[in-house]
């Protein structure tokens, strides 16, 4: 399996959906080398392997570090930065330098000779791969093995960006599809892209829907703003693809109604700064917060001290946040433009673009005490049947389909 992060490290949602699914396949029997990005500045494989053992799943998971300056969610423009700042701080010799690519797709193909070079000294029946960036290692692991490929499309350049303009990733896309065995997509949402702009059978694509991990109990209750105020919260990439503006000019109608309202943009993104000065243009400087990144540790925080979570994505190909959201019990309203709103029924779905009814129904949530308890109580009992070990069930099949005198030790 090539993968993009495994904790403590996780920059997004790919990470956690390679990281729960890799634990959900482990506990069924399966046996899987994983192999991942591992930078300067990620983590350290000692607590890695502490991890492995503590889940008990180190029987069954072996991970390989790559070397690379690369991440999940890394574009051409933020790998220059980050190359140009190591080249600044690397005092080692020339031949450390040249360790990186000079731009990202030079370093694509990098990874993808060192994972090759891992791969040749291992036994495996699949080949497994996750995100675009992972799609060339693929492919040259599946030319030297022979051994089935299974491509696993969390997202395509139309989701990343909206315009579907990169030409590049486009073609490294349909590399993968063309040379899959097996296509698995995380929502129709994404199959239904699939078949409309790339070059692929649609006989070989499946749909396999993510999960989420119970999130445990809180034990301390959850901080407030003031104990008047309600609040509405936003979680995630603060990027075009998350619709963050609508959410904002949302708001802005919400105050309107309701001067008690409170609103958290919580996240990081190459909007953030953006959205802060529309929110004071809007008249709202006073109303929101934006507390910049936050750990997978602050999510119970996030979602114990909202009335309403909100994710109105422009284009999601699935969507966790709402899930975890709904396990804690928070009346959740997502876009109809998500992968996530196949799978869910106690919640609200709204178009992205149109803020007056995503204004109402917040308001709608925060005024009806029946509404708020019906989703609080009906969204928290829907999240807790997407489990994981379902879509590792799936993922098995698929397992078994391609490669059939694989058995489970």
């Amino acid at each position: 399996m090539l993968g993009w992060e495994f904790p403590p490290y996780f920059a997004g949602g790919i990470g956690v959906v390679c990281y729960h699914l890799t634990k959900a396949l482990a506990q069924r029997g399966e046996e899987i080398t994983y192999i991942m990005p591992f930078g300067p500045r990620n983590i350290q494989k000692g607590n890695l392997s502490k991890l492995l053992v503590a889940e008990r799943i180190a029987p069954h998971v072996r991970v390989h570090t790559v070397h690379t300056q690369m991440h999940a969610y890394m574009n051409a423009h933020e790998y220059k930065n980050q190359y140009t700042s190591t080249m600044l701080e690397d005092t080692g010799t020339e031949s450390n330098k040249q360790l990186y690519g000079k731009d990202l797709m030079q370093e694509v193909h990098n990874f993808a000779h060192r994972a090759t070079a891992i791969a040749d000294h291992e036994e495996f029946d699949i080949i497994h791969c996750h995100d675009w960036m992972t799609i060339p290692a693929a492919v040259w692991i599946k030319q030297r093995s022979h051994k089935p490929l299974i491509v696993h499309v969390h997202n395509t350049i139309y989701d990343r960006y909206l315009s579907g303009s990169n030409k590049v990733e486009y073609d490294i896309e349909q590399l993968g599809l063309r040379h899959a065995d097996k296509v698995v997509c995380v929502s129709h949402y994404v199959r239904n892209n699939l078949l409309a702009n790339y070059d692929v059978d649609p006989q070989k694509v499946v749909v396999v829907h993510n999960a989420m991990e119970q999130l445990s109990p809180s034990q301390q209750p959850a901080p407030r703003i003031s104990s008047t105020d309600k609040i509405v919260l936003f979680a995630g990439r603060i990027t075009a693809q998350k619709g963050p503006e609508y959410f904002i000019r949302a708001a802005r109608l919400v105050a309107d109604h309701d001067p008690n309202v409170k609103f958290v943009m919580a996240g990081s993104g190459d909007m953030l700064h953006r959205m802060i000065e529309l929110a004071a243009d809007l008249g709202l400087a006073d109303k929101f917060l934006f507390p910049g990144y936050y750990a997978r540790s602050d999510v119970d925080k996030l979602f114990g001290m909202a009335d309403v979570f909100v994710m109105p994505s422009v284009s999601e190909p699935f969507g966790i946040v709402p899930l975890e959201a709904m396990s804690k019990g928070t009346p959740t309203i997502i876009s109809k433009q998500s992968g996530v709103s196949e799978v869910l029924s106690h919640v609200l779905k709204v178009d992205f673009w149109d803020v007056e009814e995503l204004a109402e129904k917040i308001l709608a949530v925060l005024k009806y005490e029946e509404l708020h308890n019906l989703l609080s109580e009906h969204g928290n009992w829907e999240a807790k049947l997407l489990t994981w070990d379902k879509s590792a069930e799936q993922i098995s099949a698929i397992y078994r389909s391609l490669h059939p005198l694989t058995v489970i030790h």
